[in-house]
């Protein structure tokens, strides 16, 4: 999201994290803080547990000049500031109501599954296709930017990332699912 919100990757990541809760098999890390550094020097902090039963959430928060903006995986998202906009939550959708940034849904993702199908569906019967590979390239290397900067406990480029001749193998044997 933030290379979309952006219009870039990042340029540089530094990280920390680790093992402190889970007992479970493997070695998955259950914590990480990660702060990249897109071009402008803008930073952005990221931070994540997996572990315990705490209540889901996931969300972005930016914040500007004018104001801040906050939005929730399936929660509240709203913008405060010079500028403000609420989605209104908990407010019942009217009927019939077309999705819109006017928003009268309840939760972020209210009309996503359905709206993609559209979309999905849409570019093909068009013919105007949706080629989204380059932003899902760089939204995958972005987060493997912020892992190997946390794993090796150094500052790595989004250069030296793509240097790297590091394999990922998770030791999968796909012969045994068949």
């Amino acid at each position: 999201m933030c290379n979309w919100m952006l219009q870039a990757h990042p340029e540089k990541a530094v990280g920390t994290g680790g093992r402190k809760v889970r007992t479970d098999t493997g070695d998955c890390w259950d914590n990480f803080n990660v702060v990249f550094t897109y071009p402008g020097e803008v930073q952005i902090s990221f931070g994540s547990t997996q572990f315990g039963t705490p209540a889901f959430d996931a969300a972005v928060r930016f914040f500007g000049p004018k104001g801040s903006c906050e939005a929730h995986y399936d929660h509240r998202v709203f913008i405060s500031g010079q500028e403000p906009w609420d989605a209104g939550l908990g407010a019942a959708a009217k009927e019939g109501a077309q999705f819109s940034a006017a928003g009268t849904f309840k939760g972020a993702l209210d009309l996503a599954d359905s709206e993609k199908q559209k979309s999905f569906i849409q570019s093909i019967t068009s013919g105007q296709f949706h080629n989204q590979a380059e932003q899902g390239g760089e939204s995958a290397l972005s987060a493997m930017l912020g892992r190997t900067a946390a794993y090796t406990g150094k500052p790595v480029t989004w250069d030296e990332l793509l240097r790297s001749k590091e394999v990922f193998d998770p030791g999968l044997n796909i012969a045994k699912l068949a």
